[in-house]
């Protein structure tokens, strides 16, 4: 038997204000690269320090935290800190799960400022009396978010209620995966839907993934997890009345 360690921290980053009555110039002589990770909720600590390498009491103050794209050009994000023990200079930079959603994965700067009566200053997040620092965003937490593919129908007789007829969706190409997740819209659907593979794509390399589904009239929208590796899938329906809307395959 053996154990695996795990670590749940809030990293903490120490920033400097050229304040205070000291003759000495203290700087951060080396700052980490910060992280984001995509899809979960973040938490990152900031600590604000004088040139004396005292905590600076920030009660009352609107610490703002700009994370901005490597170029400079945009900003992604902008939203103030959260005091968490003002008095001794800590404050929390909280970025929820979908404020995640709408970055990219990439390497960024940040910036913080802080005001003094009237003025904005800036506050030095790395050497050389820097104010801006870099931070992550990343996919570690969870997989990187993959876009559906939205599959036609092939071309097909209009479906009578006398008589079903046979049809299929395009043929979407299986990657390495062995778990899909099929999509399909109905209108007052009858008939029966199953999912197929093959290894080819050929029209008589065809076999049943999934046994048939009987639908009587079903208006909505369906979900079926497919496990297994397939060079190709595709949806076939055997229909006597109502319609298909999209087929969605992820």
């Amino acid at each position: 038997m053996y154990s695996t360690t795990v670590n749940y921290f809030t990293p903490r980053q120490t920033v400097v204000l050229y304040s205070g009555a000291s003759n000495r110039r203290y700087q951060t002589v080396y700052s980490k690269n910060l992280k984001i990770h995509k899809g979960v909720d973040n938490k990152l600590q900031f600590q604000f320090i004088n040139q004396d390498q005292k905590p600076i009491n920030i009660t009352g103050k609107t610490v703002t935290c700009r994370l901005m794209s490597y170029d400079g050009t945009q900003v992604l994000l902008q939203k103030s800190l959260t005091p968490l023990f003002p008095v001794t200079g800590i404050a929390t930079l909280e970025v929820t799960m979908n404020e995640t959603f709408g970055m990219d994965t990439a390497l960024c700067y940040y910036s913080l400022t802080i005001p003094d009566g009237v003025f904005e200053f800036p506050v030095f997040v790395d050497d050389n009396s820097g104010g801006r620092g870099v931070i992550e965003v990343t996919d570690s937490a969870l997989p990187k978010y993959v876009k559906s593919t939205l599959l036609g129908l092939a071309p097909h007789d209009t479906p009578t209620t006398e008589i079903p007829v046979t049809y299929y969706s395009e043929r979407y190409i299986g990657t390495d995966a062995s778990h899909y997740t099929v999509q399909v819209g109905f209108a007052g659907y009858v008939g029966n839907i199953n999912i197929q593979g093959s290894v080819t794509g050929t029209s008589d390399e065809w076999y049943d993934i999934t046994d048939p589904t009987v639908y009587e009239g079903y208006v909505g929208t369906e979900y079926y997890n497919i496990e297994g590796c397939h060079a190709f899938i595709r949806v076939q329906l055997a229909s006597s009345g109502g319609t298909v809307g999209k087929i969605l395959f992820r």
